[in-house]
């Protein structure tokens, strides 16, 4: 839908981060929400309203771009090293393909009315290097994310084993397969014996 110019409002936009990531000393799950605005906010997702910690603890987005089909989609996601929020994220939690979604909240810059908000990117983080920049420097954490597509190329390699397929009342399908193009099969005819 498009509006006409005459209609158009100035807009101010904030980015937010939402990254589900397990503790590392008990495995639990514990979600935190990281944005681009001054202080701490609470936002309405899906129905259910979450905290997000500010303090300029994002640095730098790359440009995010949209394609049809399977094609997994490379992003940077810049954060201060420094802040608490994002030492809490990367040294308490296992990062480590955690689920990450980017949202982009719209503000009208003259009310502060929360005009709208829209997830521009859903999928997991590949990396999370820390660079420490030189005396005076900025000290980042560059998060590599990648989409839900990368989803889509990982195998499942316990569902491919005899040891594995055994377990399901005794089933066969995988025993000679680790011999399998190694042994020669002739049909329809008579093997030749010397």
């Amino acid at each position: 839908m498009s509006w006409p110019v005459s209609q158009r409002r100035d807009q101010h936009n904030r980015v937010l981060m939402w990254v589900e990531a397990k503790e590392h000393l008990t495995g639990d799950p514990k979600p935190l929400g990281i944005w681009d605005g001054r202080d701490h906010q609470q936002f309405e997702i899906d129905g259910e309203i979450r905290a997000f910690y500010g303090a300029g603890s994002i640095q730098q987005l790359k440009a995010f771009t949209s394609e049809a089909g399977l094609v997994i989609q490379n992003y940077g996601l810049d954060l201060a090293a420094f802040s608490p929020e994002v030492r809490a994220l990367v040294r308490a939690r296992d990062v480590r393909f955690a689920r990450v979604q980017i949202y982009v909240v719209v503000f009208d810059p003259e009310t502060g009315a929360q005009l709208g908000l829209h997830r521009v990117f859903s999928g997991v983080i590949d990396g999370a290097p820390e660079e420490i920049g030189a005396a005076g420097g900025d000290a980042l954490v560059k998060l590599n994310l990648v989409s839900n597509a990368r989803l889509l190329t990982r195998k499942a390699p316990v569902l491919k084993s005899q040891a594995a397929q055994s377990k399901r009342e005794d089933d066969k399908f995988f025993q000679y397969a680790d011999v399998s193009g190694a042994v020669p099969v002739f049909w329809g005819r008579w093997r030749h014996r010397d």
